[in-house]
């Protein structure tokens, strides 16, 4: 379940949750974290506003769902799918808003399954859309990546228009390269069939519901603090990130289904700008025993990390919407370690 806190981080904004009532919503990827999040935000205001929703989920898994979600499955108003997002769709009945989170997006999968993470995310992206268009969907909201925006080489913040280097033969292009397809597959729908759409580019979401061993540099930061091992760095640490903990994200995607434009929007919280040799520092000193050090190596590592620094996003335009981050780098990480003990 997740925490009241995060409903509340989520709900404490100026969604119009009436925009819901009566209609039926599908969430895709709704096992994964922020599928999760926008389903039980879904089954929070409905029960709250009496919106009269029909909340449909998405999953690969029964049993996962029935681990994840508990006694909400009983819900009249919660009704499941199961099957794979590579399979077309079949569901009888209205559908009019989608939110498409599923497909991996670890740097495990990356490396292990890079061909099953692109087909993964184009396969997915194009039956949720024939879905839509089966369904006359009124709006389909899509999650991206900082990632998309490949090598930038300026100084300057990105905005949504810009566009850097993708070194494509690589294998570790299967994520960017089949989230860039999917936003190009967003604008042909609605250009040919009138299908509406927005969507979110993260850079570097987290909180409870992610997998600590999952490959994301912070996650093992973690993985280490919470075992009494030292951190060990593999570069200089001067990468810079932005770090947004999920309900604060979650909140921009309601924000973004509502009031947002036919486009991607940047979110991240700026505010919780920092180095990963800092982020480390952070985590570490997070220790209960204090035992953890962050140390460097000039070994090479063999996870899939991203072979440029990231660029970090002008967030001006999600912010005209009415958001504001509200958690902090170090409550981000506290909260999030601690789902983990």
């Amino acid at each position: 379940m997740v925490e009241k806190r995060d409903i509340d981080i989520i709900c404490n904004s100026s969604v119009n949750w009436r925009l819901y009532q009566g209609r039926t919503v599908l969430v895709t990827g709704a096992t994964g974290r922020l599928g999760r999040y926008i389903l039980e935000t879904l089954v929070d205001v409905d029960l709250r506003y009496n919106l009269n929703m029909r909340i449909v989920g998405l999953a690969r898994s029964e049993e996962k769902t029935k681990y994840v979600f508990g006694s909400t499955l009983e819900l009249p108003n919660v009704y499941f799918l199961y099957q794979d997002i590579n399979t077309v769709i079949d569901y009888n009945g209205p559908i009019d808003f989608i939110f498409h989170t599923a497909g991996a997006a670890a740097p495990i999968d990356f490396r292990d399954r890079a061909a099953e993470t692109l087909w993964g995310h184009v396969n997915g992206t194009h039956n949720i859309l024939e879905c839509a268009r089966k369904h006359n969907t009124n709006r389909v909201l899509y999650v991206s990546t900082v990632e998309i925006y490949g090598e930038w080489l300026s100084k300057d913040n990105i905005k949504e228009s810009d566009m850097g280097i993708m070194r494509h033969l690589n294998y570790r292009a299967c994520y960017p390269e089949a989230k860039r397809l999917c936003e190009t597959m967003l604008a042909s729908y609605k250009e040919e069939y009138s299908i509406d759409y927005c969507g979110v580019r993260f850079s570097h979401t987290l909180g409870p519901g992610i997998a600590i061993d999952d490959g994301r540099a912070f996650a093992e930061f973690m993985k280490c603090t919470l075992s009494n091992k030292d951190i060990v760095l593999h570069s200089d640490g001067s990468a810079m990130r932005t770090y947004t903990y999920t309900a604060d994200g979650v909140n921009a995607i309601f924000l973004i289904m509502e009031k947002g434009e036919s486009t991607m929007y940047n979110v991240a919280a700026d505010e919780n700008l920092i180095s990963i040799r800092d982020a480390a520092e952070l985590i570490a000193s997070m220790s209960h025993s204090g035992k953890t050090k962050v140390l460097f190596s000039e070994e090479a590592c063999n996870m899939p990390y991203l072979p440029f620094k990231l660029a970090i996003m002008d967030t001006s335009k999600v912010r005209e919407l009415g958001w504001k981050p509200q958690v902090d780098v170090k409550q981000a990480f506290q909260w999030t370690m601690a789902s983990f003990c």
